[in-house]
């Protein structure tokens, strides 16, 4: 295998991989956020009804968190489809893959 085609292939697995590691921290350090200030919102909210401020209708509340879930869902269901995948390359879409697994995991 030549030189010439073998360092463009190099330098895309490499650089896909550490976006993967940078986009997988960002992911998990994004959900943890997320979780922590919807956790605080929820723990106040559930306080404030104990104690008999305000008045949270529970199957609203249950409502609204379902349509939020399944909005997101579907989204990264969009988001995820194969052909988009597809038009990376492997050694990309691969090397992507990986780092972003390692971000996750570690981050």
């Amino acid at each position: 295998m030549s030189t010439e085609i073998l360092i463009p292939t190099v330098t895309s697995i490499g650089g896909g991989f550490f976006i993967g590691i940078m986009l997988g921290y960002f992911v998990k350090k994004i959900i943890k956020i997320l979780m922590f200030v919807v956790g605080g919102i929820i723990g106040l909210l559930l306080y404030l009804q104990q104690q008999q401020i305000i008045s949270v209708n529970m199957e609203n509340l249950e409502d609204s968190s379902t349509f939020i879930f399944t909005s997101i869902t579907s989204s990264f269901d969009k988001m995820t489809q194969l052909g988009d995948a597809t038009s990376l390359g492997i050694p990309l879409s691969a090397s992507i893959t990986v780092g972003f697994t390692l971000g996750l995991v570690k981050g």
